[in-house]
């Protein structure tokens, strides 16, 4: 798919393109430090503000102009920004023995199938919308990870409640994922077929 200047070059674009680049230097600094975790929070909240901006764009024709708008690239680029975010600060987790070996691989799997999903239901012409269920569920599954780094700054008799805690609920976020995943499939099965 070729996409126009004006669909590239906006600045919620930008933003996740600065994301995508900056992702292995803040990671870095999480698997050397697990207590860094305050500067890749703040990273991962970033996320936020690209979909703000291109929003923005919609109401005010004058900021549209200027770049804040939405676009086709930025609707495909964001999400894949964040699953490599996200499998990177998973990956540095299990490495240095935050995130439990058996959840990140867990959820890594997860991820890796929801994405193939997704290329092949958009191969074949069938776009499914996310679903309440998969936002919820990586939103459970990320705050999990999130509480697993936190507790690294916390003195030892909190840390041993709040990782079985957090490990339940990316246990659950995952199988939940999981789940939204296999509709994702599921729906796009049915797309084909009726075309």
């Amino acid at each position: 798919m070729a996409w126009s200047r004006r669909d590239l070059f906006t600045i919620p674009n930008g933003l996740t393109l600065a994301r995508l680049v900056m992702t292995p230097w803040v990671v870095k600094r999480l698997h050397d430090d697990p207590r860094t975790w305050p500067l890749t929070a703040v990273f991962a909240f970033s996320d936020n503000f690209d979909g703000i901006l291109a929003r923005a764009g919609e109401t005010r024709p004058r900021l549209a102009r200027l770049g804040f708008r939405t676009s086709e690239f930025g609707r495909k680029a964001d999400p894949l920004t964040d699953k490599v975010f996200t499998a990177a600060v998973v990956g540095a987790g299990m490495r240095n023995g935050v995130v439990p070996k058996s959840l990140g691989a867990a959820s890594l799997a997860q991820k890796a199938v929801v994405s193939a999903v997704t290329v092949w239901n958009e191969s074949h012409g069938a776009e499914i919308a996310v679903s309440r269920v998969g936002k919820r569920s990586e939103f459970a599954t990320n705050i999990a990870y999130g509480l697993l780094f936190i507790a690294t700054s916390l003195p030892p008799e909190q840390r041993r409640v709040v990782r079985p805690i957090a490990t339940a609920v990316g246990v659950a976020g995952v199988a939940a994922a999981s789940y939204a995943g296999y509709t994702y499939w599921r729906e796009g099965h049915v797309a084909m077929q009726g075309s």
